[in-house]
């Protein structure tokens, strides 16, 4: 390996998944199993087709609707290797107490399960507390960082299937680096409403020097936590 590819950059595309059933106001079966709708999947073929690297691995969360985004560019990139990593979106009420529900069935125990405020608080069999999911982010943050790829390839392009709560924990980790999993949740769902992250929306990073680096704008606007703003 030359010098100058040892020393280069890790590129890091985070992408959410396309329109799902439950995003188009559909009930769904449970979390896992999420579809893309039509709209999602021409939204996934257009990332596909107009992304500006070339892959070097593709990751893809387990849920349904992440690996179905990806599909497009596996397609178009066939012997790039892919890998599946626990990058799977929040589930933070008990999935078995909101089998075949919407969004909008679901608004009232999302609302309060966000007023608890307790890191780790478990909403019962199959939930996850916050503590857990944003050990899941830190957990895929060190995979990135200590290269943890296929054949410890440096200086790739890696494109993520992930989910909007996924990135936002992956945002926040790296903005807030000082604050605890209590003031993370605490400002969690404001962080989240006035950065919304849209369907196949990305995020760009890069690893350079150990360490995961947001790169080009990381806000849509300047938020503060616990009196410490972020640097949008």
């Amino acid at each position: 390996m030359t010098e100058s590819a040892a020393s280069a950059a890790t590129k890091i595309i985070l992408v959410r998944h396309g329109q799902s059933l439950a995003n188009a106001g559909g009930k769904t079966a449970d979390h896992d199993t999420n579809p893309l709708t039509e709209l999602g999947r021409v939204q996934a073929k257009k990332f596909a087709e107009h992304i500006d690297c070339t892959p070097t691995l593709i990751v893809t969360s387990p849920f349904l609707r992440a690996q179905q985004t990806a599909e497009p560019l596996r397609q178009r990139f066939p012997n790039v290797p892919v890998e599946e990593w626990p990058i799977q979106e929040f589930t933070f009420l008990e999935p078995s107490l909101h089998r075949n529900t919407s969004e909008t069935d679901r608004d009232p125990h999302v609302s309060n399960y966000w007023q608890w405020r307790d890191a780790a608080y478990v909403d019962g069999p199959g939930a996850e507390s916050f503590t857990s999911f944003l050990d899941r982010a830190r957990e895929a943050m060190r995979r990135l960082v200590d290269g943890e790829l296929v054949n410890g390839d440096q200086g790739g392009c890696i494109v993520i299937f992930s989910h909007g709560y996924f990135m936002q924990a992956i945002r926040m980790v790296l903005l807030f680096p000082n604050a605890t999993d209590a003031e993370l949740m605490a400002n969690f769902m404001r962080f989240h409403l006035v950065n919304l992250i849209h369907n196949v929306d990305s995020l760009e990073f890069e690893v350079h020097g150990g360490k995961l680096q947001l790169i080009g704008q990381p806000l849509s606007a300047s938020f503060t936590l616990q009196g410490e703003t972020s640097h949008a």
